[in-house]
């Protein structure tokens, strides 16, 4: 049995992260002093001489810590066991019952509908469908003696078919750039093989933010969707239909390929000519055989969930069948589960379920399910902590017109997005942004589909993303310099096409 000694860098942060989540019971409470107004009084924030006191209060601080502290002892120690320590804070610390917790925690529609999203993802993702159309696309003979086509293809298939799979897009797609980078004579270092590389990774981003089925931007739109359906007062909550979103992240992502095939071409001034060399048959090696049964269920299956999600956006949800599947959207991934286990081929299901936690590690499911619960508590009635957030920025953003507002939150989102999970960012900025659209009168709906789709774009330090990760442990064709030149550079110019074209779009869409 090895002998495995916790490093003393790992106890430190530990010992600082559980610290975090204990001070909220011995910190003092923060107070803003603001400009009275009926809003406030009627609240019940003392007032005197006409100006009113916001204090955060000891609950608020309570929550807020431990959720703090969860945060910190995520980035630094680990995902899961901070996860149940939160949930057993949060259950002791007086805020609700802990009955109640656990029904908040587990019992929230939107993380039951995560879960079996995530199930649904498994069957996706073992039926090798994106592997499959991977392999078509690329024999096809136009690509071939064209460089430019061939990597505008190869970008382009690589974000669609990211929609599949985007953690294990690149496992897809890098093994094929490998075969063709020996077969013409590119080699580490060079500039080609380096930007490919990472912009290959740069389209899983662009699919995990455009992606209103699962994952990254599903999960964002899902707790506006909870917030929406909570009804809170204090957030004017904007109605973000998922097509609309879809549309506005379609047009924001292809845009942005092109901007990237742009600066690859006048910015990094890559040379392409090897890829003149390019023998058909290297792409071609191996048959490709007939899509087979399983792969058709569930590409089926895959069909009617992503109509389920989009078509109350696309038909209205005034319509019968509109507002039922409105009405009813948490029960989408459980009917393309449904038919992925109940239709049989060749004796067998056509998916199995059970393979969900070799796919997605259950800390995964449980980090969102946390981050949830935790962030609805901070900012949860009694709490003053949104309306505190809400005033605070009020005044470091006072005089701010409505796109400076979009461009200074969506340079901010992606920025604080690469030291910190996005996911998790998105969820506790979420209720402050939209308290702060309220209070100073203006549609957030805009504002947060720019948002969400910035705070998903996240690969410029080794944490910032899963898929980061991936590309700073590529130490055989890439090195670290090579990674934060070509990704810094991709973050700069998708936050460029962010406010260029997305917050115009997101005003006409939302």
């Amino acid at each position: 049995m090895s002998d495995t000694k916790l490093s003393p860098g790992t106890i430190l942060h530990t010992v600082i992260g559980i610290t975090i989540m204990c001070l909220g019971h011995v910190l003092p409470c923060p107070s803003l002093v603001v400009p009275a107004n009926d809003a406030l009084m009627a609240a019940g924030f003392p007032v005197a001489d006409g100006s009113a006191v916001i204090t955060i209060t000891r609950m608020g601080m309570v929550n807020a810590m431990i959720f703090l502290g969860v945060v910190y002892l995520w980035t630094f120690v680990d995902t899961l066991w901070p996860c149940f320590l939160g949930v057993l804070m949060l259950a002791f610390s007086g805020f609700t019952p802990a009955p109640k917790v656990l029904s908040s925690f587990l019992g929230n529609p939107m993380v039951v509908m995560i879960f079996f999203t995530l199930c649904f993802a498994t069957a996706l993702i073992r039926s090798n469908v994106s592997s499959w159309l991977a392999q078509w696309i690329l024999r096809r003979d136009f690509i071939i003696g064209r460089p430019w086509t061939f990597t505008a293809v190869i970008l382009v298939t690589s974000y669609f078919l990211a929609f599949f799979e985007q953690t294990a897009i690149c496992f897809l797609i890098w093994p094929v750039l490998y075969r063709i980078f020996d077969q013409v004579g590119f080699k580490r270092g060079d500039r080609y093989v380096s930007v490919m590389l990472v912009f290959i990774i740069i389209m899983a981003l662009l699919s995990f933010a455009s992606d209103p089925f699962k994952t990254g931007a599903f999960a964002l739109l899902g707790n506006i969707w909870s917030l929406a359906s909570a009804g809170n007062s204090g957030m004017n909550v904007p109605a973000m239909p998922a097509a609309s979103y879809f549309c506005f992240a379609l047009v924001v992502s292809l845009t942005s390929i092109a901007c990237l095939l742009l600066a690859m071409r006048f910015l990094f001034r890559v040379d392409v000519s090897p890829l003149m060399k390019l023998d058909p048959e290297v792409l071609r090696r191996e048959p490709l055989p007939p899509m087979t049964g399983y792969q058709i269920g569930v590409l089926a299956a895959f069909g009617i969930f992503a109509c389920w999600i989009l078509l109350p956006g696309i038909i209205g949800k005034d319509t019968a069948l509109g507002a039922f599947l409105a009405g009813n959207s948490v029960l989408a991934p459980l009917v393309a589960l449904f038919l992925v286990g109940f239709v049989h081929l060749h004796g067998k299901p056509v998916a199995d379920i059970s393979e969900t936690a070799s796919v997605y590690p259950w800390r995964i499911f449980l980090l969102i399910a946390v981050a949830m619960l935790l962030g609805d508590a901070m900012t949860g009635k009694g709490t003053n902590v949104t309306v505190f957030m809400e005033y605070l920025l009020r005044g470091v953003l006072e005089g701010f017109g409505y796109v400076p507002l979009c461009i200074v939150v969506v340079l901010l989102a992606i920025i604080f997005t690469n030291f910190c999970n996005s996911v998790v960012l998105g969820l506790v900025l979420t209720p402050v942004l939209l308290a702060m659209c309220n209070a100073f009168g203006m549609n957030a709906g805009p504002l947060m589909a720019c948002f969400i789709y910035a705070v998903l774009i996240a690969a410029c330090t080794p944490a910032a993303s899963p898929f980061a990760a991936m590309l700073f442990g590529n130490s055989d064709w890439l090195s670290p310099r090579q990674i934060a030149v070509c990704s810094v550079s991709a973050s700069v110019i998708i936050a460029g096409v962010v406010i260029v074209v997305g917050i115009p779009l997101a005003m006409l869409l939302f």
